[in-house]
């Protein structure tokens, strides 16, 4: 059996989101279980990214395919069409619902080192998830791990940036619709 040494090399645990950054991300999550999308919309800034690639590992989204890479104007109109009576695929809509991890920190020296932690206005977090979807007598489940870079906006934070690493984003997933 392994032990502990004073020579062994140290382990940083990570760091815990503040509970403000834990009660937002279980907000997002709470508002796409019950299909509020607009008010999921509403978590977003002017300006930002929904991606979640196609293949692990993806590095840019302008260089390969994705499975989703929104920009604000394509999240709109993702829920437009989703509320709409006659969305098809969505008719009748998926029940889902998400079970979250505790967000923590990332590390600067990670892919999401576009920006640092340094920055009290500014972080990036990392939640592992697990989504059970229901439709149709189809069940599905989808798990990853969620990257926000989330922006204080003042009256609180706002999603500049999510990144949904999907761990079965290279099989063959039929009619996501909804975000994960």
């Amino acid at each position: 059996m392994a032990t502990l040494t004073d020579d062994a090399p140290a382990i940083r645990l990570p760091v815990q989101a503040s509970a403000d950054v834990q009660a937002f991300l279980l907000l997002e999550a709470d508002l796409l279980d019950r299909r509020e999308l607009d008010a999921w919309l509403s978590l977003y800034t002017k300006d930002a990214v929904y991606w979640m690639p196609a293949e692990p590992g993806e590095p840019d989204p302008e260089q390969r395919i994705s499975l989703f890479y929104d920009d604000r104007s394509i999240l709109e109109d993702r829920v437009w069409r989703l509320g709409h009576p006659k969305m098809f695929s969505q008719n009748p809509p998926a029940r889902q619902v998400r079970v979250l991890s505790t967000p923590v920190l990332a590390n600067a020296d990670t892919s999401e080192s576009d920006a640092t932690n340094d920055d009290p206005s500014r972080v990036i977090v990392r939640t592992k998830f697990v989504m059970f979807e229901h439709r149709l007598r189809e069940q599905r489940t989808f798990g990853g791990e969620y990257v926000h870079t989330l922006v204080d906006h003042g009256d609180g934070w706002r999603i500049a940036r999510k990144l949904v690493h999907l761990v079965n984003c290279d099989a063959v997933l039929w009619n996501i619709g909804v975000p994960i």
